[in-house]
């Protein structure tokens, strides 16, 4: 059973990672939400699947983001009960620092367990059905991209393009106007168009039976020409994939396979919560704030190692990814560093508290 003193700990560390995972999960999805409007607004997405994709995006980060938002609130309550002095009054009680980790470890387990189930699980799941809305919706703004009545640029404000009316995908008495590359004007109208996406995801309107005018403006020398059926290109590039089939992919099918991609799938997939145990072994003593010391140096320090960590990782998916290094090896060495990066400190820390130096200063020459 843990202790009182345990319980405070862990309610302190708790409410404060819970708060963390909050503001960083809100941070994140206000960047992806800007994003979806903006592509909205272009009428590469439905606007009806946004905030169902906003809610799929969620788990996805919430395993990303569980890690950092750990190791912040363990420098922050932490952080807090030093420069209180509650810490000073708990080692008087005999619950020393290296008895922090009982408590630590006690909420960092089920925490660990919890985002392994949501990353080898639920998310797979989510992101699949995420593939499927996101295909939907792209369908879907395929109708929903011109108003019938109103003006719109695409392509950068190259095109203005109006429709005077929408049958359900029939585009009827259509108008587009182009400024070409050399400076002039072309204007092309037909009866009757529709909307279609290529293999690599551009889309065109095309339009039938109707006539193309091109000229400089001011001047009366405009070439016209009759067309049964012509093409113009809306979009000024293939629509970029918010995710990757392998992440779709169900663990088992990870397990045991030998392609490079999916290798790095599954490391990754184990990297948060390994993570979450690795921090749980190194941040209490980066946390050890002593009397008048600055608020957030240490926390400042902390998320400079995070991010050290977090960008080997990324190297490391990269190689598991191009087949540089064996599966074998896959993200352990980097799990591996940090382990003696923690048990270094823990061994310093040890050390100081029984008056021992592991690194004792020079002594000066005796001259002779």
């Amino acid at each position: 059973m843990p202790s009182i003193i345990d319980r405070y700990l862990i309610r302190e560390i708790g409410l404060t990672l819970l708060a963390t995972v909050l503001v960083l999960l809100a941070m994140v999805l206000s960047h992806r939400l800007a994003g979806y409007l903006s592509k909205a607004a272009s009428g590469l997405l439905a606007r009806d699947s946004i905030f169902l994709l906003i809610g799929l995006q969620a788990s996805y980060f919430l395993v990303v983001l569980v890690p950092l938002a750990f190791l912040l609130s363990v420098m922050l309550a932490l952080g807090r009960l030093y420069r209180d002095h509650e810490m000073t009054a708990l080692a008087a009680c005999g619950y020393g620092p290296l008895a922090v980790y009982r408590a630590i470890l006690l909420l960092a387990v089920p925490l660990a367990i919890a985002t392994a189930g949501l990353s080898m699980v639920l998310v797979p799941l989510l992101m699949d059905y995420q593939f499927e809305v996101l295909a939907r919706a792209r369908k879907e703004a395929e109708v929903s991209m011109f108003t019938p009545g109103s003006f719109r640029e695409v392509l950068q404000g190259r095109h203005v393009i109006y429709i005077g009316a929408l049958n359900q995908r029939e585009l009827r008495d259509v108008f587009i106007q182009t400024r070409e590359p050399d400076g002039d004007l072309s204007v092309t109208t037909g009866r009757q168009g529709r909307q279609i996406v290529g293999e690599d995801g551009i889309r065109h309107v095309v339009l039938e039976k109707g006539y193309r005018y091109r000229g400089v403006p001011g001047q009366g020398d405009y070439e016209m020409v009759r067309f049964e059926r012509a093409t113009v290109r809306v979009d000024t590039a293939p629509p970029q994939q918010e995710w990757k089939h392998r992440e779709a992919l169900p663990t088992q099918e990870l397990l045991g396979s030998r392609e490079p991609n999916r290798i790095a799938e599954l490391h990754m997939r184990l990297n948060s919560p390994i993570q979450v145990l690795v921090i749980a072994l190194w941040a209490p003593l980066i946390a050890r704030a002593r009397p008048r010391e600055g608020r957030y140096g240490r926390i400042v320090a902390a998320v400079l190692i995070y991010a050290i960590n977090f960008n080997l990782t990324g190297v490391g998916e990269s190689w598991l990814s191009q087949g540089v290094i064996d599966s074998a090896v896959g993200l352990w060495w980097v799990h591996g560093l940090f382990m003696l990066f923690g048990a270094g400190l823990l061994l310093h820390y040890h050390a100081r508290s029984r008056g021992v130096r592991l690194f004792p200063p020079a002594k000066p020459a005796v001259p002779t």
